[in-house]
């Protein structure tokens, strides 16, 4: 008996580097290869991992498997034969980003002859097929519709608010075989970096994301900072300019010691996302000490700890942003307290691998 895990797997040195272009060459020429890396990788292969996310997934669930009965592990785009026992179990990530007409190896493991006694899915989900991305899209929730017939169970990355909009949703008829999943990080690579805040008028507004990304609500952002045009907003991600709002940073490597100096001049995170399922972004900010301002459509529902802004409605959301603007330190401190002990006891790989566990009845 064992376990086959599709997910993500990180090209990290060189060597790997050339052998996923091999690899990937390859793909779209339809030849079937193996993952040019090992099935079966050690606690000291994963430490080289970056540490977010889709890579921590894949090292923390991987780890968890593992504990349980021998893992094999396949990178999502592989067009790979899974080779299954009857009593196998297999956990798979869908092709991913979607690409029309691509399949990996989950894909190629749902038509196999021989399955295994459990078939699941994992992956990011939100219901909003208004939104055209690479990732989450139309063509994307058809392909895994393809899938669910054969599949007995699918963990649903997705925050509260696209849980509860899913019966109303093209694909209610999944509803019966998800499993809600929260993402997770591990606080102790997140410590707290927001020490006190700027005076009131002069506090900063941070975005971070892609502006090539409709998902993530760049142009919402400049909307707003527009109306909040005498404090600092900045932004860290990939994309073409986001009017109004000067960039920090392209794509980086967030550490501490980077976000330290962020956090003397930014006070807010802002999540303006038109449909993003659970972004770590939030929980990463969190943890760092930035109290938390986003839409519901990022995935999160607003609580004494972080605040909602609104996509159909700007001048309350300014009225949100600016009230925070001119609040006391204390309760900012309170609110930045009270989201890092949430992340800490509520966000966790070991409750996130522990729902999958139990949905597998390991």
């Amino acid at each position: 008996m064992k376990c086959h895990l599709v997910y993500t797997v990180p090209p990290c040195t060189l060597v790997n580097r050339l052998n996923r272009r091999v690899l990937n060459f390859l793909n779209n020429m339809d030849i079937p290869v193996r993952l040019v890396s090992n099935r079966q990788p050690s606690g000291t292969d994963l430490k080289s991992w970056p540490i977010q996310s889709p890579f921590e997934n894949t090292k923390n669930l991987y780890a968890a498997l593992s504990e349980k009965l021998p893992t094999l592990l396949y990178h999502l785009t592989e067009r790979v034969h899974c080779e299954f026992e009857s009593d196998d179990i297999f956990l798979g990530h869908p092709y991913f980003p979607h690409v029309t007409g691509r399949s990996g190896v989950t894909e190629i493991a749902f038509n196999e002859k021989i399955h295994p006694k459990k078939m699941a899915l994992i992956s990011p989900l939100h219901c909003d097929t208004s939104i055209e991305t690479a990732h989450i899209n139309r063509d994307y929730l058809d392909d895994v519709d393809k899938l669910m017939p054969s599949a007995d169970i699918l963990f649903a990355i997705m925050g509260q608010y696209w849980w509860d909009r899913w019966d109303q949703s093209e694909y209610a008829h999944w509803k019966p075989k998800m499993v809600r999943l929260d993402m997770a990080i591990n606080v102790d690579n997140y410590p707290i970096v927001k020490k006190r805040f700027n005076k009131p008028g002069k506090r900063g507004y941070l975005f971070i994301g892609s502006s090539w990304d409709p998902r993530k609500g760049s142009d919402y952002f400049a909307r707003l900072m527009s109306e909040l045009k005498d404090a600092p907003c900045g932004w860290i991600g990939s994309g073409p300019d986001i009017p109004g709002v000067p960039k920090i940073s392209g794509v980086c490597d967030l550490t501490p010691r980077f976000m330290v100096q962020i956090a003397d001049t930014f006070d807010f995170f802002v999540s303006p996302a038109r449909a993003d399922p659970n972004p770590t972004t939030i929980l990463e900010c969190m943890s760092w000490g930035f109290p938390v301002f986003c839409t519901p459509q990022s995935g999160y529902y607003e609580t004494e700890y972080r605040r909602n802004i609104y996509l159909d409605d700007l001048e309350r959301s300014v009225e949100v942003l600016r009230e925070f603007q001119y609040i006391d330190e204390d309760t900012l401190e309170n609110m930045a307290e009270s989201a890092r002990y949430v992340v800490e006891t509520d966000y966790t790989w070991h409750k996130f691998c522990g729902v999958v566990m139990k949905g597998l009845s390991l």
